[in-house]
C-alpha cells in the first residue's frame, strides 16, 4: 500500500492550493477610540436589556464596511497595490456622522444586531460611491448596495429597529483591513485621510 499522497493531495492537506478562503479584504471606517468604547458599552447594555446571547464585538473590531473587496485563500500578490492605488485617489472632506438606531439584519443562523445612522448616512454613502469610482479605475469589483451600519453582535433573535441615544463622531479617514477568517483578528493594510 502506498503511504504517500500524490503531490496535489499533499498540498491540499497542508492548505496549500486550497480554495477555502482564509482572508477577507475590505475598506472600512473606524470609530475613534473613545467612540468605540461608547459603542461597546451601548452594545453590552442592549444585550443585557433585551436578553441577547451574542457576545459584543471587541472595540478594536468595530467598523463600518465601505466595500468588501473579497475573500481569498491567500491574497493575490498584486491586489494590495491596486487597492492602495485606488484608495489614494479618493477625494472627500471629513464629515460628521450620528448613529441613533439599532436593529437586526436577517442572517442565515445568526442575525447581525447593528447600529444604524440617519444623520450622516448620505455622507457615508457618498464616501462609498467615491471609493467605488476609484476602485473601478483599477479594475476592482464594487457592490452598489450599501446600508451604513456597525455590527454590534450576532444573535439568534431578530430585534426591530429602535432609537438609541445618538453617538456622534467625525469621520476623518478610512482604512483597508485584512481579516483572518475564523480568528477574530484584523491587520491594517492602509490608512487614508479625508479632507
Amino acid at each position: 500500500m502506498n503511504k504517500f499522497l500524490p503531490s496535489d493531495q499533499a498540498q491540499l492537506s497542508l492548505g496549500i492550493g486550497s480554495d477555502i478562503p482564509t482572508e477577507r479584504l475590505f475598506f472600512a471606517v473606524l470609530p475613534d477610540p473613545l467612540t468605540a468604547e461608547r459603542v461597546a458599552e451601548l452594545a453590552e447594555g442592549l444585550r443585557d436589556e433585551h436578553g441577547l446571547e451574542g457576545h459584543p464585538l471587541a472595540c478594536e473590531r468595530l467598523h463600518i464596511t465601505l466595500h468588501h473587496v473579497g475573500d481569498y485563500a491567500g491574497l493575490p500578490p498584486s491586489l494590495l497595490a491596486k487597492m492602495r492605488q485606488a484608495a489614494s485617489r479618493v477625494r472627500m472632506p471629513e464629515f460628521e456622522v450620528c448613529f441613533d438606531q439599532v436593529g437586526s439584519f436577517a442572517g442565515n443562523r445568526q442575525n447581525p444586531f447593528v447600529l444604524r445612522s440617519e444623520y450622516g448616512a448620505e455622507l457615508l454613502t457618498g464616501l462609498h460611491e467615491e471609493l467605488a469610482r476609484c476602485l473601478q479605475g483599477v479594475g476592482g469589483k464594487t457592490d452598489p448596495r450599501f446600508t451604513p451600519h456597525m455590527t454590534l453582535l450576532y444573535d439568534k433573535r431578530r430585534m426591530p429597529i429602535q432609537p438609541v441615544q445618538p453617538l456622534r463622531w467625525f469621520v476623518r479617514e478610512f482604512v483597508l483591513i485584512r481579516s483572518f477568517l475564523g480568528q477574530s483578528r484584523y491587520q491594517l493594510e492602509g490608512r487614508w485621510q479625508l479632507g
